[in-house]
């Protein structure tokens, strides 16, 4: 309930920011409506004002930290032992990743991200690729690195239909979901191989490697059979980076 109360908190200020900033209405003649609205706008714009103050205040006292050891964990540790505390970690660690990837893109839409994307997307692993987690804890590498291809494929397809649904989905909407998306998962799979990097260096390696395939991942999403295309890419990467 806490995941959909924050969720629905964002959508508010989201509206309000869109009420504020919306130069497409049609003026209308004065009256007692036109008057109505312009109490609710001003009460719209002293809301966002607050918010903007608030986060600007927390960027400059608390800037931005590094992507650390407690903020990303190896693939298979969000699944087990715990999977119900796994979930949570895996929901506020993927949260927090994409915010700073969407925060980087050069669009004037970024992609819409949502705590529920990620409870969602964990939970369906967990239903439909119980077999895939099994092999990704105790098999052979080449075995591991395909199942672990499989469950990137399967968690990024899942976040970014709810992150599209609703949505006018075009190429560009498909590739923003990609970068913001994507670049976390696939550094927490990296870790999986080598717990000594430093997790925020394997960000910016994933998220170069699927910028420079972004549109070609934003195509399989719309495959026949998503992710099976999606993990043959995924597991492309996972043979050739560190």
């Amino acid at each position: 309930m806490a995941v959909h109360l924050k969720d629905r908190l964002r959508d508010m200020r989201d509206f309000l920011r869109a009420h504020r900033h919306d130069q497409r209405l049609p003026i209308r003649p004065r009256g007692r409506l036109s008057e109505v609205e312009g109490v609710i706008g001003r009460a719209v714009s002293v809301v966002d004002d607050t918010l903007t103050l608030a986060e600007s205040v927390s960027h400059a006292v608390l800037p931005r930290p590094r992507i650390g050891a407690h903020d990303l964990r190896p693939l298979a540790g969000y699944f087990a032992p715990d999977p119900v505390e796994g979930e949570t970690a895996f929901r506020r660690h993927m949260y927090r990743v994409a915010g700073r990837l969407a925060a980087t893109q050069e669009t004037d839409s970024p992609p819409m991200i949502r705590e529920t994307f990620f409870t969602g997307a964990h939970a369906a692993v967990r239903r439909r690729h119980g077999h895939r987690l099994l092999v990704l804890r105790g098999a052979a590498s080449a075995e591991a690195r395909a199942a672990m291809a499989g469950v990137l494929a399967a968690l990024l397809q899942e976040i970014c239909r709810q992150a599209l649904d609703g949505a006018p989905a075009t190429p560009a909407s498909r590739q923003a979901c990609i970068r913001c998306f994507a670049p976390g998962l696939l550094a927490s799979a990296l870790l999986t191989a080598d717990e000594n990097v430093e997790p925020e260096d394997l960000l910016e390696i994933a998220a170069l490697a699927i910028a420079a395939r972004s549109e070609r991942m934003a195509r399989s999403l719309q495959a026949d059979r998503p992710i099976a295309d999606l993990a043959a890419i995924f597991d492309s990467l996972l043979t050739h980076l560190p």
